[in-house]
C-alpha cells in the first residue's frame, strides 16, 4: 500500500511539474526532471541502486521525448505573444459572393517571386480602395 501511494504521488508531482512550458531548454528540463522523478519511482518501487538507475534512465528519456515536444511546439508558435484577429476574406476573383458588403477595390496579379528564400508562385490579391 505504501508503494502504490508512494508511487502515484511522484507521479502526480512529475506531472504537475511537467505540465509547466516555459520557453527554450524544455528538453533539458524535462530530463532533468524526468531523470528525478524516475529515480525516486525506482526507488520507491524496488528498494535497491539497480531500480533507482533503471528509474532515473528511463524518466529521464521519458523527459527528453517530452521537453522535445513542447520545444517544438512552441517554436512553432508566434513570438510576439499576443493573438491576432483573423483577417475577413473575401471571395476569389470568378466566384460569386453572397454578402453586399464588399469593400471597394479590385483583384490584382502578384507575379511570382523569392520571399524569405522560398519561391511564392503568381496569384491574385485584393487591394482595397479607400474611399
Amino acid at each position: 500500500m505504501k508503494k502504490t501511494l508512494m508511487t502515484l504521488m511522484v507521479l502526480t508531482v512529475g506531472l504537475f511539474l511537467s505540465s509547466c512550458a516555459s520557453q527554450g531548454y524544455n528538453t533539458q528540463k524535462g530530463a532533468a526532471i524526468g531523470a528525478g522523478l524516475g529515480a525516486i519511482a525506482g526507488q520507491a518501487i524496488g528498494r535497491n541502486t539497480s531500480s533507482t538507475l533503471i528509474g532515473a534512465a528511463v524518466g529521464g528519456l521519458a523527459g527528453v521525448v517530452g521537453g522535445n515536444a513542447v520545444d517544438q511546439h512552441v517554436a512553432g508558435q508566434p513570438t510576439t505573444g499576443a493573438h491576432q484577429p483573423a483577417a475577413t476574406a473575401f471571395g476569389y476573383p470568378g466566384t460569386e459572393i453572397s454578402r453586399q458588403d464588399t469593400p471597394p477595390g479590385q483583384w490584382v496579379e502578384v507575379p511570382g517571386q523569392w520571399v524569405g528564400g522560398k519561391w511564392v508562385p503568381t496569384h491574385k490579391v485584393w487591394v482595397p480602395v479607400n474611399p
